[in-house]
C-alpha cells in the first residue's frame, strides 16, 4: 500500500491496539501534529467515591524510548508535538524527547480547579499538570495572538477561570483531559484538516477536540473498554454534528 493510501486508511480513526502497531505503518514525515496524555505514572484516584473506582492507569504501558524516537519520525519538519506529564516525570521525558532531536520550547502549566490527594500530612497539594511543548526543528509560528503558558480561562474584564478537570466517572478514565485546552492547542499549532496523531488516545478527547476544530485525527487506545468509550463518544459527537449542519442546510437560503 502506498504512503497515501495508509494515511488515508488510517485518518479519522479510533483504533484498537498497541501504538507500536500504527507506529510501524506510518511514514516518515506524515504527521502534523502530536498530542497526547501518556501514562507516564501509575494512578488510580483514591478520593472517597460513590462509584466504584475505574480501571488503573498503568506506567509500563509507555515505552518513552519508543515513543520519542517515532514520534520524531513520523512527525513532519518544523510541527510540533505536546506531551503531559508531571514535575516528576518533567525532566526524563523532555531528556529523551532531546536526545531523539526534538527542540523543547517551553513548559505550559494547566492550573487545576482542585488539587490531588497523595501525601495529606508531608507534602503540599498538587493542583497542576505539565504539558511539555517541544518542536521538530526550530518550529514553525504558533497561530493567533500569543497566549500565556499557564493554561486559565482569561475574560475580558481581567477575571481568571479554571478549566475544570474532568470527573473520572464522565467517560470511566482516571485522567481525561478538558478539550477546552486540547483545543487551544490544536488552534495554535495546527491548521484546518492537518492530521493530529494521539498514540495514547484514552477516552477520546483529541478526536473530539479535533472534530469541534475542523482538524483530522489518529488515535491508539491499547485498552479495549477505553476504545469502546472513545468511539461511543466520537460517534455521538459526529452524528449530533451531521444533525446541525443538515439543520443548517435546511433554513439556509
Amino acid at each position: 500500500m502506498s504512503a497515501r493510501n495508509t494515511l488515508k486508511s488510517l485518518t479519522n480513526r479510533v483504533i484498537c491496539c498497541d501504538n507500536r502497531e500504527v507506529f510501524a505503518q506510518l511514514p516518515d514525515h506524515s504527521i502534523d501534529l502530536i498530542l497526547t496524555d501518556p501514562p507516564y505514572k501509575t494512578y488510580q484516584s483514591n478520593r472517597p467515591q460513590a462509584h466504584a473506582k475505574v480501571k488503573v492507569i498503568d506506567q509500563a504501558l509507555f515505552d518513552l524510548e519508543y515513543f520519542a524516537r517515532e514520534s520524531y519520525r513520523v512527525l513532519k519538519d518544523s510541527c510540533h508535538l505536546y506531551c503531559f506529564c508531571d514535575h516528576l516525570t518533567f525532566s526524563e521525558i523532555r531528556a529523551e524527547l532531546e536526545r531523539v532531536g526534538f527542540q523543547y520550547k517551553n513548559c505550559l502549566v494547566w492550573v487545576k480547579n482542585n488539587h490531588g490527594s497523595g501525601d495529606l500530612r508531608g507534602n503540599w497539594a498538587p493542583q497542576h499538570e505539565f504539558i511539555i511543548f517541544a518542536s521538530k526543528g526550530r518550529g514553525q509560528p504558533l497561530n493567533g495572538k500569543r497566549r500565556s503558558n499557564v493554561l486559565l480561562k482569561r475574560h475580558t474584564d481581567g477575571s481568571l477561570e479554571f478549566f475544570q478537570k474532568v470527573s473520572n466517572y464522565r467517560y470511566n478514565h482516571g485522567t481525561s483531559k478538558p478539550v477546552d485546552i486540547l483545543r487551544i492547542i490544536l488552534q495554535v499549532s495546527s491548521r484546518p484538516g492537518d492530521l493530529v496523531f494521539d498514540p495514547y488516545g484514552g477516552s477520546g478527547s483529541t478526536a473530539e477536540a479535533c472534530v469541534l476544530e475542523e482538524r483530522s485525527y489518529l488515535l491508539t487506545e491499547i485498552d479495549p473498554d477505553h476504545h469502546s468509550e472513545a468511539q461511543e463518544r466520537i460517534d455521538e459527537l459526529l452524528k449530533i454534528e451531521r444533525i446541525q449542519y443538515q439543520s443548517y442546510q435546511q433554513v439556509t437560503p
